[in-house]
């Protein structure tokens, strides 16, 4: 089943920013999917072409990039006719014809799209469910659901309020199935939203990108304090835990961390070594019941990384640590860096190095997480992605705004089709047995 028509576009994410949507043609019909965005520019991410022109949507435009599937992936790749079945074979066709070892030519925004289009119609041909045409492709044989991370509170940079870390979130790793921990976690949501109404101001009820709460608590203790609270009141005391991202590279000052970096007059002498701020970590976790601390440390760091990993069986979980990387993915595991890494699509680039990715991590024993982009779209894949990979867990943000919930949603339709076949990830979340 070759590619018979393959034509990009330019469209919108979630926070209004350009992005890429391809259709794709075969003789079963027309597949359709949009690529996540982002703002950020981490070290060693693929590389998504913007069309830097500062009078068009504030330079961040992706026509380029839409101009170069139309007029050099499409025409090359239909002339090699090969079938969307053979995904890795397009995957490395198209990271070829790129020629760049960040996919900075071409666009990752550009190879991705492609790259899961191709996954869409691949599973049609197979006739089989997206899920069950990457659990193929990535040697999974048991299909397992994941444990969701649901924001709830926003600090760091992404608040003006006291909290030094980016989220707090809560995990229902105690659910016996997909459909309760989406019960637990829209009960907590609302629980919280009407506190904050009740005790703050409507105002307070607004939410960021993710969907979390930036209310002004003034200190990490308070956030934990919070959310405790609310899991208590909910009646999902060990049920639900919590977790925190707390995006430490943000605080990375002069080889220490400043809690205090919002605060343009912060004391240097105040600012904490890396085995300070662990100690906290570790206080967080004997105190309330937090199961999970993402980004630690800033992703350089390495020694911080390894040290805690040795003192907690917590889930230590690195995200910008590796950025998706397939060489820092591979100094993660040689320096036991954390126990558990994140999994962004366009990160990496293509379907086929998030897969190579995913089983690095499962022969090394470690946990993973598939994550969401601030500025995703209403595109389903990742939920099919999270559930194919068998993950484990999925962090796509609170049980708020569409482009979240459509993914919790796609993923109770899956667990209502498995039937008595559906197993929810729980307390293994990271596959420890």
């Amino acid at each position: 089943m070759p590619i018979k028509i393959l034509l990009a576009r330019q469209i919108f994410d979630a926070t209004g920013v350009p992005t890429v949507e391809v259709d794709m043609v075969t003789e079963l019909g027309l597949f359709r999917i949009g690529v996540p965005s982002t703002d950020s520019k981490k070290l060693v991410e693929a590389v998504q072409l913007r069309d830097n022109k500062p009078n068009e949507y504030l330079g961040m435009g992706v026509t380029m990039a839409v101009k170069n599937i139309n007029t050099i992936i499409a025409p090359e790749l239909i002339k090699q006719n090969l079938e969307v079945t053979m995904q890795k074979e397009i995957d490395q066709f198209m990271i070829a014809l790129d020629g760049t070892e960040n996919r900075s030519r071409l666009g990752a925004n550009a190879i991705l799209c492609v790259s899961l289009v191709i996954a869409k119609a691949g599973a049609a041909k197979k006739g089989v469910p997206l899920y069950r045409h990457i659990s193929d492709m990535a040697g999974v044989t048991s299909i397992i659901l994941p444990v969701p991370h649901f924001t709830i509170l926003t600090g760091g940079i992404l608040a003006s309020n006291g909290l030094p870390f980016q989220e707090y979130l809560i995990m229902p790793t105690g659910a016996s199935t997909f459909s309760e921990a989406m019960r637990i976690g829209t009960e907590i949501y609302s629980y919280v939203k009407n506190v904050i109404k009740t005790k703050y101001n409507i105002e307070s009820t607004y939410v960021s990108d993710s969907g979390g709460f930036a209310i002004p608590l003034e200190s990490n203790r308070d956030a934990l304090l919070f959310l405790t609270d609310a899991i208590k009141q909910c009646g999902y005391l060990g049920k639900a835990e919590i977790a925190i991202n707390a995006s430490a590279t943000d605080m990375f000052k002069d080889g220490a961390y400043d809690l205090e970096f919002k605060n343009p007059n912060s004391n240097p002498q105040e600012y904490m070594s890396s085995d300070k701020l662990a100690e906290i970590y570790l206080d967080n976790m004997k105190e309330f019941p937090v199961c999970s601390v993402e980004d630690a440390f800033e992703f350089d760091d390495w020694a911080a990384w390894s040290t805690l990993a040795g003192r907690t069986q917590n889930q230590l979980f690195g995200n910008d640590l590796t950025q998706t990387n397939l060489r820092r993915v591979g100094l993660a595991i040689e320096k036991k860096a954390g126990n558990t890494i994140g999994l962004r699509i366009n990160q990496a680039g293509t379907l086929t190095e998030v897969i190579e990715a995913f089983k690095l991590l499962k022969a090394n024993g470690f946990g993973i997480v598939v994550c969401d982009r601030w500025g995703d779209t209403e595109d389903l894949f990742l939920a099919d992605l999270a559930v194919g990979l068998s993950a484990g867990q999925l962090k796509c943000g609170a049980p708020a705004r569409c482009e979240r919930v459509g993914k919790y949603n796609q993923i109770l339709r899956i667990e209502e089709e498995l039937g008595a076949l559906s197993k929810f990830a729980g307390k293994n979340y990271r596959g420890q047995t």
